[in-house]
């Protein structure tokens, strides 16, 4: 039986100039509050894209989540390239999502990603 369950963050979508966030993904239904983002993504016109992972309590007010050292867990990116990225856990937290905001031109940028995780229980 495979335990792993995958929810889209976001579709192939051009990227703009704006933050846009992913859909919300609900921290109840993963083991430990461990989450994977799988992320696609093509440069396309854009200078970069910045990447950033938040967590919320009532799906409304989002915090940007802290690496370990206390900065703030954002990547930039300046290629297209395909990326995996392992969040720390995050218990406590009822909600997370990614975002994605460019910087430079637009016009055939874009990006989609995909939450993974193991299923609560699974691991028993």
């Amino acid at each position: 039986m495979d335990y792993t369950e995958l929810q889209t963050g976001r579709s192939a979508a051009v990227l703009t100039t704006s933050e846009v966030a992913g859909s919300a993904l609900k921290l109840e239904r993963c083991q430990d509050s461990q989450v994977t983002v799988d992320l696609s993504f093509t440069l396309g016109a854009l200078t970069n894209v910045t990447v950033r992972f938040y967590v919320s309590m009532d799906n409304n007010t989002w915090d940007l989540i802290a690496a370990p050292d206390g900065s703030d867990l954002e990547f930039v990116l300046t290629a297209d390239t395909e990326r995996c990225y392992t969040m720390p856990r995050i218990d406590g937290w009822k909600y997370f999502r990614a975002s994605l905001e460019g910087s430079g031109a637009t016009g055939g940028s874009s990006a989609n990603y995909t939450y993974r995780y193991l299923r609560r229980g699974s691991q028993r």
